[in-house]
């Protein structure tokens, strides 16, 4: 019996903006943080001392208690509606009227950034940012020309 071989096709190639993607320096920064001791003063990397993990863990409890299966299954894009109803609630309170459908909850900063940049960003706008900036909003700006 003969096998036949079939050549592997080659990856498929990268699309122009991203082949110009240079490498992260918020990456860069936080492989430095793993050194031995090196303290950070970076953003974004609080003290692990002060994070409140038994207001976490009482946090999570009670969002199983209530209903695992809804804490553990996916939500409407824009966030859960409790969570998006109680940011416009204190935003208003605030003194900016503001309605849960006004309100989009992402995973961090980094998606908020990227979904903004696509929303508002065309390809040879000029972004204006404060020195010293996040780096990482320059590479999301970068990426979007």
């Amino acid at each position: 019996m003969y096998a036949t071989v079939v050549p592997a096709s080659p990856p498929p190639a990268f699309a122009a903006r991203a082949v110009s993607v240079e490498g992260s320096p918020v990456r860069e920064i936080l492989a430095l943080t793993e050194r031995p001791g090196i303290v950070s003063f970076a953003g974004g990397l609080p003290a692990p001392e002060l994070f409140d993990t038994e207001g976490l863990r009482a946090a999570y409890e009670a969002a199983f208690a209530l209903s695992a299966r809804r804490a553990l299954q996916y939500s409407t894009t824009e966030g859960a509606p409790e969570l998006r109803a109680a940011v416009a609630a204190r935003t208003t309170a605030r003194g900016l009227p503001t309605d849960a459908d006004d309100v989009v909850i992402t995973s961090g900063s980094q998606q908020a950034l990227t979904l903004i940049t696509a929303a508002l960003i065309e390809p040879g706008d000029v972004v204006l940012v404060e020195n010293p900036t996040y780096l990482a909003a320059l590479q999301c700006f970068r990426l979007a020309g």
